[in-house]
């Protein structure tokens, strides 16, 4: 896995440096406002080399946000979206745009129906097993974007969950909360545009990026939470860490299938 096809989310502004140290230099940066889940940043704060992060379901202020501030993204490298306003609004832009819905990119007919139509590429889900993920790539009609590391993603909600809680209980507003369901932990993280809920535990699927095609990835995302990145190195050069998520889980399409 070569570090020149490596994106990492920056949780902090200098960890930049701290990677270019390394030898990484693609950068992922959620755009405040219209990002959720992970640390974000205003837009001239953001450097001109970056891709950045627009994962939110936007209401229609958001959209016409986006619309006036449309020129401040073409000096990035590219957009990683989810909303369809997103991609309707950069489509003839000229700049790069990738497709990331967390639950809806699991087979290849799905993801050459964005590629067709001015998508440059997707983000690979990663609730798939290892064989479903290399035939998306063997049936890809452009590089895609894989999911190395990161925690899975379990809810998005618009609304604030945390907070809501908080009023009901009459407790003081908290955030970044780790929940112990007595099965699972969960980890929330809320904004003001909604609640994230992400499985606790990091999936790596760095190990099986020796089994695909190289030339079949155009990036290998690495979506970091809370590690720093002499951490996220170690890990990336073998290191032990988390677990192997889906890759070994049959997807279950229907009840008569367990």
């Amino acid at each position: 896995m070569k570090k020149s096809k490596i994106l990492i989310n920056i949780n902090k502004i200098n960890e930049v440096d701290d990677y270019k140290k390394i030898g990484y230099t693609n950068f992922l940066f959620a755009v405040a406002y219209f990002s959720i889940g992970y640390a974000s940043f205003e837009l001239e704060d953001i450097p001109n080399d970056a891709y950045v992060l627009l994962n939110r379901v936007m209401d229609t202020d958001a959209i016409d946000k986006l619309k006036k501030c449309k020129e401040q993204f073409k000096r990035f490298r590219g957009i990683i979206f989810e909303d369809l306003g997103v991609y309707n609004i950069f489509k003839d832009e000229g700049i790069e745009l990738i497709w990331f819905q967390n639950h809806f990119a699991t087979n290849y007919n799905s993801i050459n129906y964005y590629l067709d139509h001015g998508c440059d590429s997707g983000v690979i889900s990663n609730e798939l097993a290892s064989d479903e993920i290399k035939d998306i790539l063997d049936m890809a009609h452009k590089p895609l974007v894989f999911n190395v590391l990161g925690k899975n993603n379990i809810m998005y909600s618009r609304r604030t969950l945390l907070s809501n809680y908080n009023r009901y209980m009459i407790l003081d507003d908290y955030n970044d909360v780790t929940l112990d369901t007595g099965k699972d932990k969960l980890f929330v993280r809320e904004n003001e545009h909604g609640t994230m809920i992400f499985y606790d535990e990091y999936f790596n699927h760095i190990g099986f990026t020796s089994e695909i095609d190289d030339d079949k990835i155009k990036f290998y995302l690495v979506m970091n939470l809370d590690l720093e990145a002499s951490e996220i190195d170690a890990v990336i050069n073998g290191k032990q860490f988390g677990g192997r998520g889906f890759l070994d889980k049959k997807t279950v399409y229907k009840l008569s299938d367990y």
